[in-house]
């Protein structure tokens, strides 16, 4: 009878140990999950001022200073480090947009960039987002004429000229 209460004990004690094991390692992910949502609370932030001079270095903000000087610019302060700038330019005859926006990312301490380009011609909105936002920028005549997008072809008019390839407003007939 003593033997068998030993393994009795024995296997309580067992169990409980494996019952323990899994319930460790089913919470672990949760855990693991809240330790990284707070570890950004925890990363240093940047002040204003160097976050305004992190935006002003990227080459979508100069490309687009460059193309588009008349242009509005609002800068948002989380105030835990972070923040935004959004700058945008405006045709204010076709009321075509072109916003890009640069949102700093403390977990990786860089600039994430989004270029959006609103049409109101024909109801289109293009948007790019990472390494090819100044490219867009630079190549992408989203303001210019009667709000046509305009964008470099192989085809070369007779004075050697790119000539553009324009997206057509789409035509909408109403039959009655």
């Amino acid at each position: 009878m003593e033997t068998l209460s030993k393994i009795a004990i024995y296997m309580g004690m067992g169990i409980a140990c494996s019952i323990f094991v899994m319930f460790t390692i089913s919470i672990m992910p949760h855990v693991v999950s809240q330790i990284e949502n707070n570890w950004e609370d925890v990363l240093p932030g940047k002040s204003d001022e160097e976050l305004k001079k992190m935006f002003y270095e990227t080459d979508s903000y100069k490309e687009f200073n460059k193309k588009y000087p008349d242009n509005g610019e609002y800068f948002r302060s989380y105030g835990d480090g972070r923040g935004s700038l959004e700058v945008t330019a405006m045709n204010f005859e076709s009321y075509n947009t072109l916003r890009l926006e640069l949102e700093y990312d403390k977990r990786t301490d860089s600039v994430r960039e989004d270029i959006t380009c609103n049409n109101q011609i024909d109801n289109r909105n293009l948007h790019i987002r990472g390494t090819l936002a100044a490219q867009f920028i630079e190549k992408i005549s989203c303001l210019e004429g009667s709000g046509i997008i305009d964008a470099p072809s192989n085809l070369i008019d007779e004075f050697g000229n790119p000539v553009p390839i324009n997206i057509s407003p789409r035509v909408t007939v109403d039959i009655d």
